[in-house]
């Protein structure tokens, strides 16, 4: 009975701290995001569930922007879940535009666009917890009844140009990389798994879009390598550069060569000479 007990109380310690509830004191900044009505082109140009992760170009946070269609429930990876650094507080500018879902017309772009141009967050009752899921930390967002809107936030990630995250349950994932930034080529960094479609904004920056019913279900985790736009011409011009150093290294080379050798050549001939010198005395 006793062990029995103990057991009991370990596993129950280890399940509250493995799930606990997150408080966020501060209600977040509207401003900071860009609320983009992001359509369906494959079926009439309709709002979808969406989330777009727009880098910054410290490379330490990303804002995440999810259009959520009658969502009753959102889970978060934070990057720590793949890696990154752990963070105390790993979600940040936690802000909500939305309405009831049954208070909206979700299939007509207006209602989004009226709520993008709210200055003030909305008022509704939602829970935040934390908890190890797969042996993975996931946040989940759960609202007391189904919304439509905006639900956007920023994460902590590592400081690297190499962006992982785990595919969220949206119908179409988009990343939205640095102004100056791309991604592409195979010896800089690519996107895997490949992208359903990429193109540059109206700010120049690269936009990638995965549609999440096209991809494989082993396709779990999205990686985007990216660089500076003149990262390969910088490459390449220290490669030309380097063979232009080698080219002078070689040719000193072949001068000093020839050099040595005419001395070689001079100092054999004075022996030589001398040699005969001797021989006539």
């Amino acid at each position: 009975m006793f062990m029995l007990l103990a057991m009991t109380v370990v596993f129950l310690s280890g399940c509250m701290e493995e799930r606990k509830q997150i408080v966020l004191n501060q209600s977040g900044n509207v401003s900071s995001y860009e609320f983009e009505v992001f359509l369906n082109e494959w079926n009439n140009n309709v709002p979808a569930n969406t989330t777009t992760y727009y880098l910054l170009e410290d490379k330490t946070k990303v804002q995440v922007v999810n259009i959520g269609i009658n969502s009753s429930k959102l889970e978060i990876y934070p990057p720590e879940s793949l890696g990154g650094s752990s963070e105390e507080n790993p979600i940040e500018n936690f802000v909500l535009l939305t309405e009831p879902a049954n208070e909206t017309r979700a299939e007509d772009p207006q209602t989004f666009e009226e709520l993008s141009h709210r200055n003030q967050t909305s008022d509704v009752n939602y829970t935040l917890t934390q908890e190890i899921s797969r042996n993975m930390k996931v946040l989940n967002l759960t609202f007391e009844e189904p919304v439509t809107g905006f639900i956007a936030y920023t994460l902590v990630i590592p400081g690297i140009q190499n962006f992982a995250f785990i595919k969220p349950d949206s119908e179409f994932v988009r990343v939205v990389l640095p102004e100056g930034y791309v991604t592409g080529n195979r010896v800089f960094g690519i996107a895997r798994p490949t992208p359903s479609n990429v193109s540059f904004d109206e700010e120049g920056r690269q936009n990638l879009l995965w549609v999440s019913s096209k991809m494989k279900e082993k396709e779990e985790v999205i990686q985007v390598k990216y660089y500076s736009k003149s990262a390969p011409l910088l490459f390449l011009a220290s490669i030309i550069a380097l063979l232009i150093g080698v080219g002078l290294v070689l040719s000193h080379y072949s001068r000093s060569k020839k050099e040595l050798e005419s001395v070689k050549g001079i100092f054999e001939l004075e022996k030589e000479y001398e040699k005969k010198q001797k021989r006539r005395k």
